[in-house]
């Protein structure tokens, strides 16, 4: 068995570390019915979607573990802070239960973190005891500022600092990743997600080495399925605590 940072790997517990996600702006109902079918058999953390689907996915999720949650403001997060708040507030009463919201990276790049901060407080309040992650897209991002808004995060009371949307031209590094992790303490969680196609489990498992409680993609069964192999290779030679 693999042991990560006092985690032991099974495919339960891996299945538990994966927010299974359909956001690309052509997906169809097809898309959704199998990512419900994905997420009944494999009980991940959550199935995220764009807002137009989250009705279909809350109902579709019923009587299992896994939540729905849906993106906000996405994937600019170039909104007002009202239109913010009113999508939040939306999204709790349609039956989410994590919102993922993409911060204002401008004001951001701007040293404005009291908007930014102003902000993911207000998204705290109105998710109503939802878990709120709060997207900075990394790759727009110096090492310096990256640092800047893992701390409105946290000051701002939200749950999870997540890197990316994947429609930037890259996800995070391992560096970033790292970097997100150190950047909090551990009452907020890291989400990494962005890469994309290119996900697998070598990636999702270098992630999770790099301080990563959960991992946004569409490849959550690709990379549960993989864990066997990834035991036949590392077995009891790798240990991370």
């Amino acid at each position: 068995m693999l042991q990560v940072r006092g985690i032991d790997l099974n495919r339960e517990s891996l299945a538990r570390m994966i927010d299974y996600s359909v956001l690309h702006p052509f997906a169809q109902k097809k898309d959704i019915e199998e990512g419900l079918q994905f997420c009944r058999e494999f009980t991940f953390n959550s199935f995220c979607v764009n807002p137009n689907f989250l009705e279909m996915v809350v109902k579709g999720l019923e009587g299992t573990d896994v939540e729905p949650s849906v993106v906000l403001d996405f994937p600019f997060g170039s909104g007002t802070g009202k239109i913010k708040q009113a999508a939040a507030e939306n999204a709790v009463e349609c039956g989410a239960k994590a919102l993922d919201m993409v911060i204002d990276i401008g004001a951001l790049k701007d040293k404005n973190y009291k908007l930014v901060t102003a902000e993911i407080r207000a998204l705290a309040k109105a998710a109503a005891g939802a878990k709120t992650k709060l997207i900075i897209e990394v790759a727009y991002l110096t090492p310096e500022e990256i640092v800047a808004a893992c701390k409105c995060v946290e000051e701002g009371g939200g749950s999870y600092v997540k890197s990316s949307t994947g429609r930037a031209d890259r996800g995070p590094t391992m560096a970033e990743v790292k970097l997100m992790r150190d950047s909090v303490s551990e009452d907020v969680g890291v989400k990494v997600a962005g890469t994309g196609r290119f996900w697998t489990s070598q990636i999702a498992f270098g992630c999770i080495l790099a301080g990563a409680d959960l991992i946004g993609t569409r490849a959550g069964p690709q990379i549960v399925n993989d864990l066997p192999l990834l035991e036949e290779m590392y077995g009891n030679r790798l240990r991370v605590v």
